[in-house]
């Protein structure tokens, strides 16, 4: 049975008793007189309802009218057509079995009728097996040599490929992806091992093992820490003549490392400069020129943003060196035809710059620009690494938005989203990085470039602000930040990742203890009674200090003591003037903790104040020097949040 609810109770009747409208539509819908309708109490209240029988079907006929389109919504990266149903699946449909228990489950999918027949590796040798039920499935296809369960397929995969190396006395190149595309590429896996020459160990060791893995998958293996000419590869269960299948791969395999070779010498001939001005010929982003122009904008922009992360290490012309050569491999033969070499882009212009000599900073620079790549993945090390990766990633998400290619809901064609998030993580852990400056000076360098954009720099300049307040709330949840604390914090820090997680700790420490009471009553008693206009945030200390000494405020207007008719006012001027240098003191420490406990510790005066003081007094003076005085202190707290977004039983802390 099923009970279901329609409108609640009164406005299903009238004050006459009589039922009103929504009460005979609901019964109507559901085949009822409305005399048959009850009232049904819920956690949201009453409603009227009913209390039906619903059909009685067997398992075996939901079964039958469900798993055509279950199989049917099964997700692949391609598919493709091939029989009169024009059915889409990743591949044509042979046989399904199908069973409920022992009985079989009679339907079809693509013009093929289930039963109760599996094969195993049909293209090679047909072999039927009946399966007699459901519970047999697994031991049918154990003694056919299948290994259904992917988690032991994986295991025995891993297991093979480790027992094969250490017999060898090699020890294996561990690719979790790799191990994880074998899992679902085989059934019954067999370890074959092949050898190539020694020869083309002089590439690259990445290059070697990319060559094995992209199209043969091929596991590498290494001695003493360095690559042999050996690989493991996987056949579909026993072969007829190992030796020949082995010969097969062998000679595939050296066919991609000679190509490989080729082009390694290839652009060791031509030279990073070489190579870096092929560029001006590879289209960038369309309406942006070419990566050539990327590469000059770059090596302006990468003084910047050094200065934007606080680095004053970096050789300035090795960065701008790292910048101009950062691109040249993607004009190189290894890399530019969209062969399997392409992933190795950034690691292979590094491997050039070295054999060329170039300095260490640059070869660093270039090898980590493209960190990090995924969530997962580590940050670059060096300086210069992340100035370069934060450089590029914020010229391609400047460039996009003035082109037109933001984000739109769940389409992100240049990954933006995922290069900002990048961005993030890399200047989170820089206490001086501002990704407002960044963000100005990169749509100031196509600005300056000249190039005429569907939308303006003015315009850009806000989408992008917009788009990195979000991805920086965004990485704030993720660390455990709770949503309130993090559009509080967000509001005022988003420029600057670390410190805005720095904050949204410490006031997520104090919840629930005293002196977050005092903190977020100060802040609600002083916002409450000010307008939008004289509200400031994010104030930078030497305007804040300065503007409180000489009773003058960020956005102008001012406030005189000598108008302090009241002892409290007077109190509360002096404990905000005794606050200020610790409250700065604790944030050159960059901590947080004491900053917000300082500012806690002004509640009191605050409450004295307006316990005293009549702040909408009739004298239009006296009311806006009050009001000047109050904006002076609320600057103070909403340096650091805007607590207006704190929830606290229920409701925000201030208006």
């Amino acid at each position: 049975s099923e009970t279901v609810t329609g409108p609640p109770i009164d406005r299903a009747f009238d004050d006459n008793g009589e039922p009103t409208k929504a009460a005979v539509g609901f019964a109507r819908a559901r085949g009822v007189d409305v005399k048959a309708l009850k009232t049904v109490t819920t956690e949201k209240g009453d409603f009227i309802g009913l209390t039906q029988k619903l059909r009685v079907r067997s398992a075996s006929g939901i079964l039958k009218d469900e798993i055509p389109a279950w199989i049917g919504d099964l997700k692949f990266p391609k598919l493709m057509r091939w029989e009169e149903e024009d059915v889409l699946f990743a591949r044509p449909i042979r046989w399904i079995v199908c069973l409920l228990g022992s009985a079989v489950i009679r339907l079809s999918v693509a013009g093929v009728s289930s039963g109760n027949t599996t094969y195993t590796v049909p293209w090679i040798r047909p072999r039927g097996a009946r399966v007699r039920g459901a519970s047999h499935y697994l031991d049918v296809m154990k003694k056919q040599g299948v290994i259904v369960d992917h988690a032991r397929r994986r295991q025995t995969i891993e297991s093979l490929a480790h027992r094969v190396a250490a017999r060898a006395d090699l020890q294996l190149i561990e690719d979790a992806g790799l191990f994880n595309e074998l899992t679902y590429m085989l059934e019954e896996p067999r370890p074959l091992t092949g050898d190539f020459d020694a020869n083309y160990l002089s590439l690259p060791p990445e290059v070697v093992t990319t060559a094995m893995k992209a199209h043969q998958r091929y596991l590498a293996f290494r001695k003493r820490g360095k690559l042999v000419p050996k690989f493991l590869t996987f056949t579909e269960g026993k072969v007829g003549s190992p030796s020949t299948v082995r010969k097969g791969n062998e000679k595939v395999l050296k066919a991609r490392l000679e190509d490989a070779l080729f082009y390694w010498n290839e652009d060791l001939r031509t030279g990073m400069d070489g190579l870096a001005d092929k560029l001006d010929a590879i289209v960038f982003i369309e309406g942006l020129g070419s990566l050539g122009d990327k590469s000059r904008r770059i090596a302006k922009f990468v003084p910047l943003v050094a200065d934007a992360l606080g680095d004053d290490h970096s050789d300035r012309r090795a960065l701008a060196r790292a910048a101009y050569v950062a691109k040249a491999d993607l004009a190189s033969e290894m890399i530019k035809d969209g062969k399997e070499f392409t992933l190795l882009q950034g690691l292979i212009g590094s491997r050039y710059a070295a054999e060329a000599g170039e300095d260490k900073e640059v070869v660093a620079a270039l090898s980590e620009q493209y960190l990090p790549r995924s969530p997962r993945d580590p940050l670059p090390k060096t300086t210069a690494g992340k100035c370069l990766s934060v450089a590029d990633r914020m010229d391609t998400i400047a460039g996009c938005f003035l082109a037109g290619f933001q984000p739109t809901g769940s389409q992100d064609p240049y990954a933006l989203r995922r290069q900002a998030n990048g961005l993030i993580r890399i200047v989170d852990g820089l206490s001086d990085a501002s990704i407002a400056t960044l963000i100005g000076a990169a749509v100031d360098g196509y600005r300056d470039a000249g190039f005429e954009t569907p939308v303006t720099p003015d315009d850009a300049l806000a989408l992008l602000t917009d788009f990195f307040k979000i991805r920086v709330a965004t990485y704030l949840k993720e660390k455990g930040a709770p949503y309130d604390v993090v559009d509080a914090v967000a509001a005022v820090a988003w420029s600057n990742p670390g410190a805005a997680l720095a904050r949204a700790m410490a006031v997520q420490g104090m919840r629930g203890d005293e002196a977050f009471e005092l903190l977020i009553t100060g802040v609600k008693r002083v916002g409450n009674i000010l307008d939008d206009a004289r509200k400031h945030y994010g104030v930078a200390w030497d305007t804040l200090e300065a503007g409180y000494q000489q009773g003058k405020l960020p956005g102008g207007g001012s406030f005189d003591t000598g108008r302090f008719e009241d002892d409290a006012e007077r109190a509360l001027h002096q404990a905000v003037g005794n606050t200020l240098p610790k409250v700065r003191q604790a944030d050159d420490q960059a901590d947080i903790d004491a900053v917000l406990r300082h500012l806690s510790r002004l509640g009191p005066a605050i409450d004295a104040y307006f316990d005293q003081v009549l702040v909408n007094c009739d004298d239009p003076v006296l009311r806006e020097n009050r009001h000047n005085f109050l904006a002076a202190v609320f600057a103070l707290f909403s340096k650091y949040a805007d607590f207006s977004y704190i929830v606290e039983d229920g409701r925000a802390a201030a208006g």
